[in-house]
């Protein structure tokens, strides 16, 4: 461990000693503005996180690109690795609707696994559109394990992974995929989607994305990981 310690640590004794929580969001407004500041603050970390990674990303830079003062920042996060803690919460939230679909799709894939698989990749599209940001923040922290890569692994990619095996294992079974491994299975099709839209996610025309264009994705994911 480095010498200044873990960022569980440093969460857990800033949550101690300042009042500063450690994910959750702020409770009403305290002060004004301070609700939309929070808001302005994690999509900036998230945009820069990904971007830059969490070594060239100041508090400064942050708080000048959200519109917020330094003081805001530290009222409402203490440090950047609780910033960066509140990022990792805020994508888990994000993903925690689609795994709960995932859930229902696992029913379906004891009876159909065809087109259980064919929803899940679907929804797998709209999930990498509606958190496009996630693999460039994750790709950031890969190459280097540490433990913010723990963190990533433990509260973004295991709940995927748990709530998307049902259905790829199911699929295997039916051989409605070529495949034979599950998790190699889980990470050409990741690669294959959401990687590019994390690509135009920080591009200047990244929201550009239609739902037809979100259709047609879908469609030729389908087409070329299915077996019709």
């Amino acid at each position: 461990m480095k010498a200044g310690g873990s960022i569980r640590a440093k969460t857990e004794a800033t949550t101690a000693g300042g009042g500063v929580e450690r994910s959750a969001p702020s409770r009403g407004r305290r002060h004004g503005g301070e609700v939309s500041g929070r808001e302005a603050l994690l999509s900036a970390a998230l945009t820069a996180f990904s971007r830059d990674g969490y070594n060239a990303t100041s508090l400064r830079t942050l708080a000048a690109s959200a519109g917020v003062d330094m003081a805001l920042v530290a009222r409402l996060f203490g440090s950047k690795a609780n910033l960066w803690i509140a990022v990792v919460d805020h994508l888990a939230e994000r993903q925690a609707a689609g795994c709960e679909q995932m859930a229902e799709l696992a029913a379906l894939a004891e009876r159909d696994p065809a087109e259980a698989l064919r929803r899940f990749i679907r929804l797998f599209v709209q999930i990498s559109y509606h958190v496009r940001e996630a693999p460039a923040f994750i790709m950031q922290e890969s190459g280097r394990p540490n433990e913010r890569l723990d963190i990533l692994v433990e509260r973004l990619v295991v709940p995927f992974r748990q709530a998307s095996a049902p259905i790829i294992e199911a699929a295997i079974r039916a051989r409605v995929v070529k495949a034979v491994h599950p998790e190699w299975f889980t990470r050409m099709m990741f690669c294959s989607i959401s990687l590019p839209m994390a690509s135009s996610a920080l591009s200047p025309d990244g929201s550009q994305m239609t739902p037809e264009m979100l259709a047609a994705i879908a469609e030729q994911a389908i087409a070329l990981f299915v077996n019709e």
